[in-house]
């Protein structure tokens, strides 16, 4: 079941009905009543949960792991499974705030952000993981680099940090990063094109098209390309509150990934949703670049899905290139066990091989 538009559900009713019995006096909240997605008694675990934030790894807008999850709460998908969620946009320290528990869950850049903060001390637990390839990439002027050695000498800019996949695809060509001049800089892509740079770090599912829609003409190498892996939105759960609650976060990424596929089976779902995310985003919201970015993301998601798996699963193994990229480069003072690091549990939950369980009634 699906519905274009925001609803009042069976359970916001019952959780309406208990705000009247308090406001009359009677102590005792009524019990959880199930919908059409959900029985009683998992809804009554699914409302002792309590309010879940969700922190996103970005602003509101199109990517994977953002967009479906504003569209599940828009779609009622959420209070179908009597779950009470509050997407909040991304702040600088998604993986502190879900260790301290002020979120419950969270979106993080890739399973290097997820390690490097458990290796912190960060209590956090790897959930899902939408991308089972990297996305990060470096932009240089079309046919102005034949060899990446020509940047050497050259100036490169980055975001925040040097991402670990570029430096280590730099390397394995042989590059003297010692000769390349290293910038942090913002996030406006137009000052590759515009000479401040000569080559850029990005995400594919962002950068490259938001340069050619401007008119700039770019090359675009890609670390996988070259032999170094790596991974995209990562789901993160407070290690203790998801043990607690188990069926929380089995229900919070089933209602996720099914506002997924609502979302993926038309370009009018994609556009309404879309829509969704401009009324709530800050100003300066592009709606073609930000169509566009979910279009690329679910691209590389749905071409490195891994086999005999849906949405979001993922393995030690596909984490483990970046548990060695930073040890490599020092981002850790000491290795990180993927396997410790990340859960399937709650993804083999609520799926029947490839098959998302959908509703969840009586699981």
């Amino acid at each position: 079941m699906r519905s274009g538009t925001p609803r009042r559900t069976a359970t916001s009713l019952a959780l309406s009905s208990a705000l009247v019995l308090a406001a009359c006096g009677e102590e005792d909240p009524a019990p959880a009543a199930a919908t059409e997605l959900i029985d009683a008694e998992r809804c009554q675990q699914n409302q002792d949960a309590g309010p879940i934030t969700y922190l996103s790894s970005f602003d509101l807008g199109g990517s994977v792991a953002i967009l479906n999850v504003l569209a599940a709460e828009e779609l009622g998908y959420f209070e179908d499974l009597c779950l009470d969620v509050e997407l909040q946009p991304s702040a600088e320290n998604n993986a502190q705030l879900l260790s301290a528990g002020t979120v419950q869950i969270a979106g993080l850049g890739s399973a290097s952000d997820a390690m490097t903060a458990i290796a912190n001390g960060a209590q956090i637990t790897g959930v899902a993981t939408y991308g089972a390839v990297g996305q990060v990439a470096l932009m240089t002027r079309a046919g102005e680099v034949q060899s990446l050695q020509d940047l050497e000498g050259m100036t490169l800019g980055y975001k925040i940090v040097m991402p670990a996949q570029v430096r280590a695809m730099l390397e394995s060509e042989g590059v003297d990063l010692g000769g390349v001049q290293l910038a942090s800089v913002g996030f406006d892509p137009m000052i590759l094109p515009n000479g401040d740079v000569d080559a850029l770090t990005g995400y594919l599912d962002n950068e490259p098209g938001v340069l050619e829609r401007a008119g700039a003409d770019v090359d675009v190498w890609v670390p996988a390309e070259h032999g170094v892996e790596g991974t995209f939105s990562v789901v993160a759960a407070n290690t203790e509150w998801a043990a607690d609650n188990p069926t929380a976060v089995e229900d919070f990424l089933r209602a996720s990934f099914q506002a997924y596929s609502w979302i993926e089976e038309s370009e009018g779902n994609l556009d309404e949703a879309i829509g969704w995310a401009e009324g709530r985003a800050a100003s300066g919201f592009n709606a073609v670049n930000q169509k566009a970015r979910w279009q690329a993301g679910a691209e590389l998601i749905a071409d490195n899905l891994l086999e005999g798996h849906g949405l979001g699963h993922h393995t030690p193994e596909l984490w483990e290139p970046e548990a060695e990229l930073i040890v490599r480069y020092d981002i850790v003072d000491a290795p990180v066990d993927p396997q410790d690091s990340l859960t399937t549990d709650y993804l083999d939950a609520i799926y029947e091989g490839s098959e998302l369980i959908w509703p969840a009634t009586g699981r």
